[in-house]
């Protein structure tokens, strides 16, 4: 068995941190995943000045898991890499902002033990372009990841077959 002293623990826990809380950080209010390359913002509501739709941009991040499976280490994903992965989604289509409109997040349950993070994510939402007056004008309420989360944990959970969970919708 290793034992680390006390300074290298510490050291340790303060590199790995921002890794595991899976928050994408922000750099001048624009959510960014790597400090060279700048993503667009997720937002709750459209913003209530003059913007351009785009239209509508989706991303999948997991595996679909049955209710058969037998394996307790099924692969989880992140709520950070979803939400960077829609912010590009809208990026690539042109947009500067991109609002929630959906999300589901699915949890694993095996034997009563119910998956600390989702196995599968699912977000969709509205790509929008504002002009530099109307950012001036309308500050946007960006998405936090711990918030998506608690929204996706906070649903009363329900037993459910894999057909009906990953069926489009």
């Amino acid at each position: 068995m290793r034992v680390l002293s006390c300074g290298l623990l510490c050291m340790a826990a303060a590199l790995l941190a921002p890794l595991h809380a899976g928050e994408v950080t922000t750099l001048d209010g624009v959510a960014v995943t790597d400090a060279g390359e700048r993503v667009v913002p997720v937002v709750w509501e459209s913003p209530g000045c003059d913007h351009d739709k785009l239209g509508s941009v989706e991303i999948t991040l997991g595996e679909h898991v049955s209710e058969i499976t037998q394996d307790p280490n099924v692969p989880t994903v992140e709520y950070g890499r979803a939400m960077a992965r829609l912010a590009k989604a809208g990026s690539n289509k042109g947009a500067n902002a991109v609002v929630l409109r959906w999300h589901q997040g699915v949890y694993f349950t095996f034997r009563g033990k119910k998956s600390r993070k989702p196995v599968f994510i699912k977000l969709r939402g509205a790509a929008i372009h504002l002009s530099p007056q109307a950012l001036a004008q309308c500050p946007l309420k960006p998405v936090t990841v711990a918030d998506l989360e608690d929204r996706s944990r906070s649903g009363k959970p329900v037993n459910a077959y894999a057909r009906d969970v990953y069926a489009e919708k």
